[in-house]
């Protein structure tokens, strides 16, 4: 497979996998998703998981083949900070790579800086049968004055990869706030810092500027948010000289904030609302509560949405098909899930295409 232009990261829920399932091929060529396992969901009636560790990642093998097919992507288990191991006391890592080898998908393994020992070790185990190499993923917290960065990889490298072999990179900006200004400052002393720079078989600059809800904006208003992660990626492209390598991958969370909140779903008040990738921002088309209103608002926010000039076609993406259909009523309205597949479609599909024109304007 050629090598990928976009590392998009996602979080591992429906919503996400469905996006990726209903990619056409020449968008799934040129991306390596990276999908977070999300966390045990919380039982909020029993104050308690609402389910064991075996039981949430039995049916997750089979979801991220289906998603990802062939098409390689980074695994990666951010939150198994405590009980990371199974009835059987394998970790969860180590099971879902194994049944992912007799799937026959190709999963890359992503490890911390906090990663458990015992993960390390089992995405040393699978680099070492498989081939697929490691990924290391870096906050801007790792190169802070305190951290002995050139250390903590070399750990992490003899600890998790076979020696000799092959390593990725992701430099993990994570929430840019307000100021794409800040943000170059940052990723230029970012990318000073980077450890053994001739060692990473890819790098990946990745970033967010999504907000973590949509509370600040009114119902039944469209606005547009601002990408700044891509106008920090595209002010980094006019100074190539300031980059690691000319081969950089870009990295964004779609249209999700990096730290995802947990919200108690009796007390929850979501409103209807599109989010909609355009060249240069989000367009959010935003309804009203749907326990009042329902979800048959999306039918009045899809011809809307259909009617501006940011619309890019029924013919552009899966999701952009749902959305004309939805317009017409023939199809829909959904639900919260429906309306994360549909813009994570559409999102994946638009940016990809923007790299690859930037790419070829170089």
């Amino acid at each position: 497979m050629p090598e990928p232009i976009y590392v998009p990261i996602l979080k591992g829920k429906e919503g996400e996998y469905a996006a990726l399932e209903a990619l056409d091929t020449d968008t799934k060529s040129q991306l390596m998703p990276l999908i977070e396992v999300p966390a045990i969901p919380w039982d909020f009636a029993n104050e308690s998981p609402a389910k064991s560790l075996d039981e949430h990642i039995s049916s997750m093998p089979d979801r991220l083949k289906r998603a990802c097919g062939v098409m390689p992507f980074y695994l990666d288990l951010p939150w198994f900070e405590q009980d990371e191991n199974l009835a059987n006391g394998t970790t969860a890592l180590e099971a879902i790579l194994a049944k992912g080898g007799e799937l026959g998908f190709q999963a890359i393994p992503v490890v911390y800086r906090d990663s458990s020992p015992a993960y390390l070790a089992a995405a040393k185990t699978h680099s070492s049968s498989t081939g697929s190499g490691i990924c290391i993923r870096l906050l801007v917290e790792d190169f802070e004055d305190d951290v002995a960065i050139d250390e903590e990889v070399d750990r992490l490298l003899a600890a998790a990869s076979p020696e000799d072999g092959a390593a990725d990179l992701i430099l993990d900006l994570e929430d840019l706030g307000v100021n794409a200004g800040t943000a170059s400052l940052v990723a230029r002393s970012v990318f000073l810092m980077i450890p053994l720079k001739d060692r990473w078989r890819r790098i990946t600059l990745a970033a967010a500027s999504f907000p973590e809800d949509l509370s600040d904006v009114s119902a039944a208003t469209i606005v547009n948010l601002p990408r700044l992660e891509w106008d920090l990626w595209k002010s980094l492209q006019k100074r190539p000289g300031a980059l690691p390598r000319r081969d950089l991958i870009f990295g964004d969370y779609a249209m999700s904030h990096p730290i995802g909140k947990t919200i108690d779903p009796r007390t929850m008040r979501m409103s209807a609302n599109i989010r909609y990738t355009t060249a240069d921002d989000w367009l959010v088309i935003k309804g009203r509560n749907v326990r009042q209103y329902g979800f048959e608002q999306y039918f009045e926010l899809c011809r809307l949405l259909v009617e501006r000039p940011e619309y890019s076609g029924r013919t552009f993406s899966w999701g952009d098909g749902y959305i004309a259909a939805c317009a017409e009523a023939t199809q829909g309205p959904g639900n919260a899930t429906t309306w994360r597949k549909v813009g994570v479609n559409h999102h994946i599909t638009l940016v990809t295409r923007g790299l690859a024109s930037l790419r070829g304007a170089v």
